[in-house]
C-alpha cells in the first residue's frame, strides 16, 4: 500500500500478490478453458498487464475484481478464438478433402507452372512487364517502375502476349481463363 492507503505495485509487493492469487486465478480460468497450461499462461498474461499498467487500486477488493474480471474476459476471448478456429476447420476440412478440390489445385499448379515456364522464355524486358502485370500493376505503374514510357510498356506487353499465345497454343485460352489475364 502507498501513502493514500491504495494498492500500488513495486517488486516486493507485486510478487506477494502474484503468489497469493495465482493458483486461485488459474483454477478459475481452468473452469472456462479446461486446459491447465493455457490457464496458467493466461493468468501470467493478466499479471504482466497489471505490472505494465502501474495503476493504483482503492483496496484489495478492487484489485481482486480487476484480476477476476480480466481473467474471465481473457478466457472468453480465448474461447471465441477457439470457436472461430474450430468453425473454420469444420467448414474447410471437408472441402479440402474432396477429389474436386484436389483436382482443381493440381490443375491450377500445372497451369501456373506452364505459364511461368513460357514467361521465362521471353526476352527479359517482356518477362518483367508480364510479371508486373500478373501482380496487378497498371501499365503506368509498370512504366514508372521500369523507367519507360507507357507506350513502350503497352507495345512490349502486346508482343509478349502474342509470343505467349504462340508458345502455349491451344492452352493459351485455358490459362487466360483460369488466371484471369488477357493473353
Amino acid at each position: 500500500m502507498n501513502k493514500n492507503g491504495k494498492i500500488s505495485f513495486d517488486k516486493s509487493n507485486f510478487r506477494s500478490y502474484f503468489d497469493q492469487y495465482f493458483k486461485a486465478l488459474v483454477g478459475f480460468a481452468n473452469k472456462f478453458l479446461s486446459d491447465i497450461d493455457m490457464s496458467e499462461d493466461l493468468v501470467q498474461e493478466v499479471f504482466a498487464k497489471l505490472w505494465e499498467k502501474h495503476d493504483e487500486y482503492e483496496n484489495e477488493t478492487t484489485l481482486k475484481v480487476y484480476l477476476y474480471r480480466s481473467v474471465r474476459n481473457n478466457c472468453l476471448n480465448q474461447l471465441k478464438k477457439q470457436k472461430v478456429r474450430q468453425d473454420y476447420q469444420t467448414e474447410s476440412l471437408p472441402q479440402l478433402d474432396t477429389e474436386e478440390f484436389f483436382l482443381d489445385q493440381v490443375l491450377s499448379e500445372e497451369v501456373s507452372r506452364l505459364l511461368y515456364r513460357s514467361i521465362s522464355e521471353l526476352p527479359e524486358k517482356r518477362q518483367q512487364i508480364v510479371r508486373y502485370s500478373l501482380q496487378g500493376l497498371k501499365n503506368q505503374e509498370i512504366a514508372d517502375m521500369m523507367g519507360s514510357t507507357i507506350n513502350t510498356v503497352k507495345s512490349q506487353k502486346m508482343y509478349a502476349y502474342k509470343e505467349l499465345r504462340e508458345k502455349l497454343g491451344k492452352h493459351a485460352f485455358l490459362i487466360a481463363l483460369l488466371l484471369d489475364i488477357n493473353i
